[in-house]
């Protein structure tokens, strides 16, 4: 995770799909940016409901159909950063079939920036997501001004 300097960003991503679908390509994508140094993750999990309606972690290597990626990458790499709060919010807004997959990340795209940054004296004061919805706003807002 992050240097003595500089530390991206934490946010998270969830999305609910069949847990039949073909999750390899977004997976794919997630590692390619890994590895190219863009994101950190620091949690990945699979997140089911069960018929009470109680969350119900999955293992990756639960999911049949996944294609071009072996899924045993995937063991092990949950790292407890989600509470039961955080998983009983997840199921609740799942249907029956479906799965969530969430993974939460440290943003590094601008890490080599803040690096050069910091090699000349500068300090991180603050750093953060913008909630999507209040940037829609502020941008209709501008636009009937």
């Amino acid at each position: 995770m992050a240097t003595e300097q500089f530390a991206g960003p934490v946010d998270y991503l969830v999305f609910a799909v069949d847990e039949h679908a073909d999750l390899g390509a977004g997976l794919s994508a997630v590692l390619e940016r890994v590895d190219q140094g863009i994101i950190e993750i620091l949690d990945v999990e699979l997140v089911s409901r069960h018929e009470s309606g109680a969350p119900l972690k999955r293992v990756f290597s639960d999911l049949d159909g996944v294609s071009g990626l072996d899924l045993s990458i995937f063991d092990g790499v949950e790292s407890g950063v989600l509470d039961e709060e955080d998983l009983g919010g997840i199921a609740a807004e799942l249907r029956p079939g479906q799965v969530a997959i969430v993974i939460v990340y440290e943003d590094r795209s601008l890490a080599v920036a803040a690096e050069a940054w910091a090699a000349v004296g500068g300090v991180e004061l603050f750093s953060g997501g913008v909630d999507v919805h209040d940037l829609e706003q502020v941008l209709e807002e501008r636009e009937q001004s």
